[in-house]
Protein backbone atom coordinates (compact mmCIF):
# COMPACT_ATOMS: atom_id res chain seq x y z
CA UNK A 1 0.00 0.00 0.00
CA UNK A 2 1.18 3.03 -0.76
CA UNK A 3 0.01 6.49 1.17
CA UNK A 4 1.08 9.42 2.02
CA UNK A 5 3.83 10.03 4.44
CA UNK A 6 2.85 10.90 8.15
CA UNK A 7 5.43 12.82 11.00
CA UNK A 8 5.04 9.08 12.77
CA UNK A 9 7.03 7.77 9.58
CA UNK A 10 9.69 9.57 10.12
CA UNK A 11 11.61 7.54 11.98
CA UNK A 12 11.36 4.38 9.34
CA UNK A 13 11.78 6.69 6.70
CA UNK A 14 14.91 8.34 8.50
CA UNK A 15 16.27 4.75 8.87
CA UNK A 16 15.80 3.83 5.39
CA UNK A 17 17.33 7.10 4.05
CA UNK A 18 19.95 6.16 6.04
CA UNK A 19 20.65 2.95 4.57
CA UNK A 20 20.32 3.93 1.00
CA UNK A 21 22.73 6.85 0.66
CA UNK A 22 25.63 8.52 1.93
CA UNK A 23 24.26 11.80 2.29
CA UNK A 24 21.16 11.19 4.10
CA UNK A 25 18.86 13.88 4.74
CA UNK A 26 18.40 14.82 8.37
CA UNK A 27 15.58 13.81 10.27
CA UNK A 28 14.89 17.27 11.48
CA UNK A 29 14.89 18.63 7.68
CA UNK A 30 12.40 15.32 6.61
CA UNK A 31 9.80 16.47 9.59
CA UNK A 32 10.15 19.98 8.71
CA UNK A 33 9.79 19.68 5.12
CA UNK A 34 6.99 17.32 5.81
CA UNK A 35 4.91 19.81 8.08
CA UNK A 36 5.66 22.97 5.97
CA UNK A 37 7.14 22.59 2.07
CA UNK A 38 4.17 22.23 0.33
CA UNK A 39 6.10 22.32 -2.77
CA UNK A 40 7.14 18.64 -1.63
CA UNK A 41 5.03 15.31 -1.73
CA UNK A 42 6.14 12.60 0.35
CA UNK A 43 4.77 9.24 -0.23
CA UNK A 44 5.35 6.04 1.77
CA UNK A 45 5.19 1.93 0.31
CA UNK A 46 4.10 -0.39 3.46
CA UNK A 47 3.86 -3.73 4.06
CA UNK A 48 1.96 -5.25 6.86
CA UNK A 49 2.32 -1.91 9.03
CA UNK A 50 5.53 -1.29 8.43
CA UNK A 51 7.28 1.19 5.89
CA UNK A 52 9.69 -0.81 3.87
CA UNK A 53 10.36 2.24 1.15
CA UNK A 54 9.34 5.85 0.28
CA UNK A 55 9.66 8.80 -2.08
CA UNK A 56 10.06 12.76 -2.05
CA UNK A 57 8.97 14.38 -5.42
CA UNK A 58 8.02 18.08 -6.33
CA UNK A 59 5.45 19.10 -8.84
CA UNK A 60 6.08 22.78 -9.62
CA UNK A 61 3.57 24.05 -12.44
CA UNK A 62 3.80 21.10 -15.45
CA UNK A 63 7.80 19.45 -14.14
CA UNK A 64 7.96 17.01 -11.11
CA UNK A 65 11.48 16.19 -9.68
CA UNK A 66 12.45 13.07 -8.14
CA UNK A 67 13.94 14.17 -4.95
CA UNK A 68 15.04 10.91 -2.79
CA UNK A 69 13.39 7.25 -3.57
CA UNK A 70 14.37 4.44 -1.52
CA UNK A 71 13.42 0.92 -0.43
CA UNK A 72 14.48 -0.85 3.05
CA UNK A 73 17.21 -3.11 1.68
CA UNK A 74 15.09 -5.88 3.65
CA UNK A 75 12.28 -5.26 0.71
CA UNK A 76 14.65 -4.71 -2.27
CA UNK A 77 14.02 -6.47 -5.46
CA UNK A 78 10.45 -6.95 -4.29
CA UNK A 79 8.72 -4.66 -6.70
CA UNK A 80 8.57 -1.98 -4.22
CA UNK A 81 10.42 0.60 -6.08
CA UNK A 82 8.26 -0.66 -8.64
CA UNK A 83 5.40 0.54 -7.17
CA UNK A 84 6.63 3.70 -6.31
CA UNK A 85 7.39 4.58 -9.47
CA UNK A 86 4.36 3.44 -11.08
CA UNK A 87 2.46 6.06 -8.40
CA UNK A 88 4.49 8.63 -8.62
CA UNK A 89 3.83 8.24 -12.53
CA UNK A 90 -0.02 8.03 -12.19
CA UNK A 91 -0.10 11.29 -9.56
CA UNK A 92 2.09 13.39 -12.16
CA UNK A 93 -0.21 12.31 -15.11
CA UNK A 94 -3.58 13.23 -12.81
CA UNK A 95 -2.02 17.06 -12.24
CA UNK A 96 -1.23 17.49 -15.77
CA UNK A 97 2.90 16.85 -15.12
CA UNK A 98 4.62 16.76 -19.06
CA UNK A 99 8.05 15.73 -17.76
CA UNK A 100 9.46 14.04 -14.39
CA UNK A 101 13.39 14.72 -13.84
CA UNK A 102 15.82 13.29 -11.38
CA UNK A 103 19.50 12.72 -10.59
CA UNK A 104 21.09 9.34 -9.80
CA UNK A 105 24.49 8.41 -9.35
CA UNK A 106 26.46 7.35 -12.30
CA UNK A 107 27.61 4.13 -9.94
CA UNK A 108 23.81 3.42 -9.01
CA UNK A 109 23.46 0.68 -11.74
CA UNK A 110 20.30 -0.69 -10.13
CA UNK A 111 18.25 2.83 -9.93
CA UNK A 112 19.44 3.71 -13.63
CA UNK A 113 17.90 0.37 -14.90
CA UNK A 114 15.32 1.18 -13.24
CA UNK A 115 14.78 4.55 -14.08
CA UNK A 116 15.18 3.41 -18.02
CA UNK A 117 12.82 0.68 -17.72
CA UNK A 118 10.32 3.81 -16.72
CA UNK A 119 11.32 5.49 -20.16
CA UNK A 120 13.51 7.78 -18.00
CA UNK A 121 16.89 9.13 -20.63
CA UNK A 122 20.08 10.82 -19.55
CA UNK A 123 19.74 14.06 -20.70
CA UNK A 124 23.44 14.95 -19.34
CA UNK A 125 26.20 14.59 -16.70
CA UNK A 126 26.00 16.50 -13.10
CA UNK A 127 29.97 16.35 -12.17
CA UNK A 128 30.70 16.22 -8.78
CA UNK A 129 27.38 15.82 -8.07
CA UNK A 130 27.70 14.56 -4.96
CA UNK A 131 30.93 16.09 -3.18
CA UNK A 132 31.35 13.66 -0.18
CA UNK A 133 32.55 11.08 -2.01
CA UNK A 134 33.34 12.76 -5.40
CA UNK A 135 30.97 10.92 -7.65
CA UNK A 136 29.60 12.29 -10.71
CA UNK A 137 24.97 12.22 -11.33
CA UNK A 138 23.21 11.23 -14.28
CA UNK A 139 20.14 13.79 -15.06
CA UNK A 140 17.57 12.06 -16.33
CA UNK A 141 14.07 12.75 -17.83
CA UNK A 142 10.89 11.15 -18.53
CA UNK A 143 8.79 12.69 -21.10
CA UNK A 144 4.74 11.85 -20.06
Amino acid sequence: MIRKMEISDADEVYNIENQAFFEPWSKKNLIKDLKSNSFLNHYVAEVDGKVVGFYISSHVMDEAEIFTIAVDRDFQKKGIATSLLNHLVETSLSKNIKEIWLEVSTKNTAAINLYKKFGFEVMGIRKNYYQKIGADAYNMKKEL
